[in-house]
């Protein structure tokens, strides 16, 4: 028996790449009734036709979610600011005020459960051999990870107050076809000849295969084991060195590596120099860890496995980013 059949679900940033996947798969294969929010609704064409009902409003416009929120029962989370539009100070608007208003409105509108995508980013640099749900957040993160943590704890503190089931999960690297930043950059890189390996490229890459992630997604808004808890969902940790060497062959490259000596110089001119290079303290330090973010919480609670190694899901990778022209 299929536990979403139809349920009333809303997927927010279904415009975006994880949302996207997420609702299509709820309303092909997992027969939900679906409702997609988003800014953009030109790029899921997809979406509509496979029965996905895309409405067009902010995260930020209270007043427009109640009527999209009446007779839900379930809402994924999806929308977030990543960083790469508008200003700064836009992250703690949308990442921790937007996310709590939403959960409080889901709230009043009978919603059942309320799944909140937020990242590992959270924790910061990995300054552990093993990073667990439990493991402590980096005070020291980035704006991005600063306000997906703040998010998270609001949404979980309100879900409490207000007798809502909220459910966070805390994905790594999602790749896959329809991937920008970690599928489509990452092949761009290795085509432009920029350095991507650091100190041989032993540091550890924490990937999530997209299809894996729906999964975990599907458990979290069915599990009654899930209400209140975070899990982080990352397939099994591969070297940076591996990691590239996938984009390495789509292309037909080999991604290029530097010296950890003159990363280290790189770096010291840029914060004494003020260069705004890309490779900050920060960055070289998270490129050169060495941990690993287990799923045991989610296969005890869940019955959660990874279905799709990292050889299979580079392959479907590689088919779509030949088919969209990003690889010859």
């Amino acid at each position: 028996m299929n536990p979403l059949k139809d349920k009333t679900v809303v997927v927010t940033g279904a415009t975006g790449f994880i949302g996207g996947h997420l609702a299509q798969r709820l309303a092909v294969d997992e027969g939900a009734v679906v409702t997609g929010t988003g800014r953009d609704l030109s790029k899921v064409p997809f979406l509509p036709a496979a029965g996905v009902n895309m409405v067009t409003v902010d995260l930020r416009d209270a007043a427009a979610w109640p009527s999209v929120l009446a007779g839900q029962e379930i809402v994924f989370h999806a929308a977030a600011w990543l960083g790469s539009h508008g200003q700064g100070e836009e992250a703690a608007t949308i990442n921790v005020e937007a996310t709590g208003q939403l959960v409080r409105l889901a709230a009043a509108a009978g919603v059942k459960r309320f799944v909140h995508i937020s990242s590992i980013a959270v924790y910061g640099v990995p300054r552990q051999p093993v990073i667990t749900e439990d493991t402590p957040f980096n005070e020291e993160n980035d704006l991005y990870g600063r306000t997906k943590a703040a998010g998270e704890q609001l949404a979980l503190t309100l879900g409490q107050e207000l007798g809502i089931e909220v459910v966070v999960i805390r994905p790594g690297m999602v790749y896959g076809p329809r991937a920008i930043g970690w599928s489509v950059r990452m092949v761009q890189l290795v085509q432009k000849r920029v350095p991507v390996i650091y100190g041989g490229g032993r540091g550890h890459a924490y990937p999530i295969y997209i299809d894996n992630l729906v999964d975990g997604l599907l458990l979290a808004a069915t599990h009654p084991a899930a209400s209140g808890q975070t899990f982080n969902f990352t397939d099994p940790a591969v070297t940076f060195k591996e990691w590239f060497s996938y984009y390495g062959r789509m292309c037909g490259r080999k991604p290029i590596s530097m010296p950890l000596f003159l990363a280290h110089l790189l770096v010291w001119a840029n914060d004494r120099l003020g260069l705004r290079l890309p490779l900050s303290r920060q960055r070289l330090d998270y490129l050169l860890a060495q941990s690993s973010f287990p799923t045991d919480k989610a296969e005890t609670l869940l019955g959660y496995y990874p279905r799709v190694p990292i050889a299979e899901g580079m392959r479907r990778t590689e088919a779509w980013l030949r088919q969209e022209g990003y690889l010859e």
